[in-house]
């Protein structure tokens, strides 16, 4: 072999490996690229099904104190609803069909069994105490899953498992802690087989807002210069403190104002206030919910707002912040609600907001067709019923239901509160009472 003939194969063969090279390291890197994109897969997935369980777990034991069907069928299109939701989120997860046996039964379960119980209401039927007694299994089985659910996601949020191990670590999943299906489970299971839910805001206060608020409906628009004066006596101080900044359009027109740090905006209609934001940073708490309501109170009276009463609060971020419905009659009206922040450093009000008051507030017909104690029937024997209040509530879409309020107590001493409308008997809403030392909030 020639010495030209060696020098070519020699750079082939380099020029051969250059290129194995190359396409083995851009191999390596697609292959990470294709891990890391499945494993963000599995994390949203785990997530979404971290979510469903969540909400799972909520509408069973709601549906242990439902009593009606309305309120009956309306749980189980939301149980339907977060199984299906569970099923696609396990599908997408690297867990084998030994792994899966027990979780999807329990899934499908869920599905199954709520789809019947409907049905069976539907049919004349009523609910009985082997029912509750499955959906109680159900609950428990639900919240324990939903522990592990969370343990491992924390695990993924803390660092302590990395790309690439999130099969290992869901092939860990402690399946041996969940509760076996007892017999009446699996008997309940079958015989259904042939059958074809603070609240931070509170509960009521993410309702659908009106086109047109209701309470502007023929207030004349006002000038910038006596939206400023009503931003200046609103905020205590002179009008050349104040800067006119951007207006707001859209369903609540605004003149926007500064002062300092502080904004606060005017509705164009009528020149009433409708929110105050003070960004400033709070100081060590010095005071409680019954200084802030007090403070709150002061914050009214000193503007001759007197037609509002305290709901639901929560204590986040050096702030208690307050929701205050109105009252007409003596019936509370829910979608109507003013929130006021009180910071706990001081008891200044640092953030107030009526636009709920300010979109819906209007005189509403508040005469029951039924009394408090014809509405009490309604509620589930498995609860315990203090007196009813009447009150009025935002439906899904756009419209209301006067009901009558009843704070119960399940024999677990969950606290509930059920809602029967006033007209007609049926249950309108359960919520779910959850007291701490940070508010009152509702699930």
């Amino acid at each position: 072999m020639t010495r030209s003939r060696r020098i070519q194969i020699i750079t082939l063969a380099a020029a051969a490996i250059a290129v194995l090279g190359g396409t083995t390291a851009s191999g390596y890197a697609l292959a990470g690229k294709y891990r890391e994109d499945l494993e963000y897969t599995y994390r949203r997935a785990l997530s979404d099904l971290g979510d469903c369980v969540s909400s799972m777990e909520t509408m069973l034991q709601k549906a242990e104190y439902a009593a009606t069907p309305k309120q009956i069928n309306g749980i189980s299109a939301r149980l339907l609803q977060t199984a299906t939701g569970a099923k696609a989120s396990i599908a997408a997860l690297p867990l084998d069909s030994a792994q899966l046996s027990n979780i999807s039964r329990f899934i499908a379960q869920v599905g199954d069994f709520s789809f019947a119980l409907s049905s069976k209401v539907n049919s004349g039927g009523s609910v009985s105490d082997e029912d509750y007694e499955t959906l109680s299994s159900m609950r428990e089985y639900a919240g324990i899953f939903c522990e592990e659910l969370e343990i491992v996601q924390a695990a993924f949020e803390d660092g302590s498992q990395t790309i690439g191990q999130a099969e290992v670590f869901l092939d860990n999943l402690d399946h041996e802690a969940m509760p076996v299906f007892g017999d009446h489970f699996e008997e309940a299971a079958e015989s259904f087989k042939d059958y074809p839910t603070l609240i931070y805001d509170g509960p009521f206060s993410d309702h659908i807002g009106q086109a047109t608020p209701k309470f502007l409906e023929g207030k004349g628009e006002i000038l910038q210069g006596n939206a400023e004066n009503c931003a200046a006596e609103f905020w205590g101080v002179s009008q050349n403190e104040i800067e006119h900044v951007n207006d707001t359009q859209g369903g609540l027109p605004t003149y926007n104002f500064m002062c300092g740090d502080s904004r606060l905006s005017v509705t164009k209609s009528g020149g009433y206030i409708a929110s105050l934001i003070n960004p400033r940073e709070i100081g060590k708490e010095q005071l409680d919910y019954e200084t802030a309501l007090a403070k709150a109170k002061e914050f009214f009276e000193r503007r001759g707002i007197t037609d509002l009463q305290e709901s639901y609060y929560v204590i986040n971020d050096g702030k208690c912040t307050i929701n205050f419905a109105a009252v007409q009659e003596g019936v509370l009206l829910y979608p109507d609600l003013v929130k006021v922040s009180v910071a706990l450093d001081n008891g200044e009000i640092v953030e107030y907001n009526s636009s709920g008051y300010l979109m819906n507030h209007t005189t509403r017909d508040v005469a029951a067709q039924m009394t408090e104690q014809q509405a009490r029937q309604s509620v589930s024997p498995r609860l315990t019923a203090q007196e009813g209040k009447l009150c009025v509530i935002p439906t899904a879409g756009k419209n209301e239901i006067l009901c009558y309020e009843f704070l119960c107590t399940a024999q677990d001493g969950q606290q509930v509160l059920v809602y029967v409308n006033a007209s007609t008997g049926s249950e309108e809403q359960i919520l779910l009472l959850m007291e701490s030392d940070e508010g009152v909030l509702t699930r």
